[in-house]
């Protein structure tokens, strides 16, 4: 069981992010969710059916898109839980695919903005406590990070940001690209201070993500239930990740077990901390531009 436990995950008002919850809080852990305000009461209404007890269950308002909103979730979440409160994994999960370009509020492409960095500055944020902690990280990626055989450069990460040359696959591609890199690189950077970083994909889970794909409206749609993992075997790797003494810090898993990325450049730690390098300037180039 997993009392005295606590967990953060984003995106967890639906699809995977909220089975993941229900299900660590059906094991007595103490889970923050962290949604869309408009989805937020309902989820954590929903986790609290299934708690030990309703004081284990809490929720803050987050919009992945905003780097000021990121900023507002976390002083309210360290304000209500404590600055010193014990973080035992903070799951990364929220994300969208394939949508129509649009840009964050702060300019990003919109899927690297809420995929990449958007966690990047929610974990930077959370440093600290992770460290003290020796916390978890679970960045959800995708096996769609082999869609597009590159590296996720700022020259390929350009492309996307062009309206003229932005392809929705392309760029969610790289995202997943971006939460493997981000994964290798926490676990490069602060793996001897006891944190552990991991990388995931869930498996063709039947969740919102599919809205903006044409081809799940008229052909897959029909046969989601034979193509696609239940929301809760979905949720089966991430909970691995988050719990397991099994899963390996550094690597992507699927599947519930450690697994080779069909993308070499998805695994090349030279690309991997030179865009940390480039998330962590541009992101306070954002935060600087926004204050």
């Amino acid at each position: 069981m997993l009392s005295g436990k606590t967990y953060l995950i984003t995106g967890s008002a639906g699809g995977i992010g909220n089975q993941t919850a229900l299900e660590l809080a059906k094991r007595g852990a103490k889970v923050v969710l962290f949604a869309r305000p408009s989805n937020l009461q309902q989820a954590i209404n929903d986790v609290k059916k299934v708690a030990r007890e309703d004081k284990l269950i809490s929720g803050y308002p987050l919009d992945l898109a905003d780097l000021l909103s990121i900023e507002k979730c976390i002083e309210e979440y360290k304000k209500n839980e404590g600055e010193n409160t014990s973080i035992t994994a903070l799951i990364n999960n929220a994300g969208v695919m394939a949508c129509p370009y649009s840009r964050t509020k702060d300019g990003f492409e919109m899927q690297m903005g809420t995929n990449h960095f958007g966690h990047f500055y929610l974990t930077q944020l959370l440093l600290p406590q992770l460290l003290k902690s020796k916390s978890r990280v679970v960045n959800v990626s995708s096996t769609s990070h082999a869609l597009l055989q590159v590296p996720c450069t700022l020259e390929t990460y350009t492309e996307q940001l062009n309206k003229q040359t932005y392809k929705p696959w392309h760029a969610y591609s790289l995202s997943k690209i971006a939460n493997i890199y981000f994964t290798i690189e926490l676990q490069r950077r602060f793996g001897a201070q006891g944190l552990r970083a991991y990388s995931l994909h869930p498996g063709g889970v039947n969740t919102g993500l599919q809205r903006h794909t044409v081809i799940s409206q008229w052909f897959i749609a029909p046969l989601r239930f034979l193509l696609f993992k239940t929301q809760l075997e979905g949720a089966q790797t991430s909970l691995f990740c988050a719990v397991s003494d099994k899963a390996v810090p550094g690597k992507y898993h699927s599947d519930c077990r450690e697994t080779k990325v069909d993308n070499p450049h998805a695994e090349n730690p030279e690309r991997a901390r030179e865009w940390w390098d480039y998330s962590e300037k541009i992101v306070a180039e954002k935060i600087k531009q926004r204050h």
